[in-house]
């Protein structure tokens, strides 16, 4: 096995200092709720880094991806070495240092045909502004093959430990699912007491929120101005599966079940 992309600090931490934290489901939490990235690439001249800000979607698998215009210095960088390093932020708080984020390292791939159709359209859902410069002719998605992580949850909460698994979702043996991921989106959009009850779980008014992404882990709603990851309390793997796993928490959400255990359970990992 090589070198990991991010050089270990080599630095003995004071672990009765740290304060505990469960930096995986934060980890988890920041990539599906994080609006934006600072990308960085290398210069395919000068070989100095060179950073921009763009918008962050993510796959059903987990893997970051971005757009990029053909005429943009990051995408000529990538498209000459693919290596690059983004940095995700919570921007709730004045004081960045003091909040939670997280670097990735890996290495962007450009996606063709259908890939790059699909993954369009779940980054138009995800930022309904794209419309506006997704047809262009040099249109480019990237994914992000990740490397390495290191995260940071705050003062006194920081881990080397992650690995790129703890930030996969497995898609094994759901393909009825994906294979139909925008039919479930407009149905359940369609739905007024489904999409009530997910827009209620983030906060929202009916109309406000869209549907972004399924996955066999949860849903990503959008808003103008806002993200919000529902995570499922099973795996679910189609879409069968999936319908009575969300009739199973509204009417659990209403008071009729007394417990989560009341509801039908599905294989697969939470």
């Amino acid at each position: 096995m090589g070198a990991s992309a991010i050089t270990p600090r080599r630095v003995p931490i004071n672990q009765t200092a740290a304060a505990p934290f469960d930096a995986r489901q934060m980890a988890r939490d920041l990539l599906r709720n994080c609006r934006s990235i600072a990308l960085a690439t290398l210069d395919q001249h000068s070989g100095y880094p060179y950073s921009t800000v763009t918008n962050l979607s993510v796959e059903p698998d987990g893997s970051p991806l971005f757009y990029a215009a053909g005429i943009s210095l990051h995408a000529r960088n990538i498209l000459a070495d693919p290596r690059v390093s983004m940095t995700l932020a919570q921007a709730e708080g004045l004081d960045v240092v003091s909040e939670r984020r997280m670097t990735l390292v890996g290495r962007a791939l450009r996606l063709e045909g259908e890939a790059a159709r699909i993954a369009g359209e779940r980054y138009r859902r995800r930022f309904t502004k794209a419309s506006a410069y997704i047809p262009l002719k040099d249109t480019m998605f990237f994914r992000v093959e990740v490397e390495a992580i290191h995260f940071n949850g705050g003062a006194a909460r920081n881990t080397d430990l992650l690995t790129v698994a703890d930030l996969r979702c497995d898609l094994a043996g759901a393909d009825d699912l994906m294979g139909h991921e925008a039919e479930e989106i407009t149905r359940l959009q369609a739905d007024r007491e489904s999409f009530a009850f997910l827009t209620a779980k983030a906060g929202g008014a009916r109309g406000r929120w869209r549907i972004a992404a399924i996955d066999p882990e949860g849903i990503d709603l959008a808003a103008e101005r806002a993200l919000h990851r529902i995570w499922f309390p099973q795996r679910v793997t189609s879409r069968a599966e999936l319908r009575a796993m969300l009739a199973g928490l509204s009417v659990q959400a209403r008071g009729v079940l007394p417990a989560v255990a009341a509801m039908p359970q599905f294989r697969g990992k939470p």
